[in-house]
């Protein structure tokens, strides 16, 4: 019983953890892309992050999936 309670927590850190490391990351290649190219991509920072958190649940539900 402890066993999955441990597990269940462990994957929900797990969960967390992709959908912030997801976040950061898009806005991460929006600022490169944003010093890279000498525009101004300010108003793309939180669709660059929507689209990271989602691939971050991608990949969680994927490597759960596996």
């Amino acid at each position: 019983m402890k066993v999955k309670k441990a597990e269940k927590k462990r994957n929900e850190g797990l969960t967390l953890i992709s959908v912030i490391g997801g976040g950061v990351a898009g806005w991460t290649v929006n600022a490169v892309l944003s010093i890279s190219s000498d525009s101004d991509m300010t108003h793309l920072y939180g669709i660059s992050i929507f689209l990271g958190v989602i691939v971050g649940l991608l990949w969680d539900i994927a490597d759960k999936l596996n």
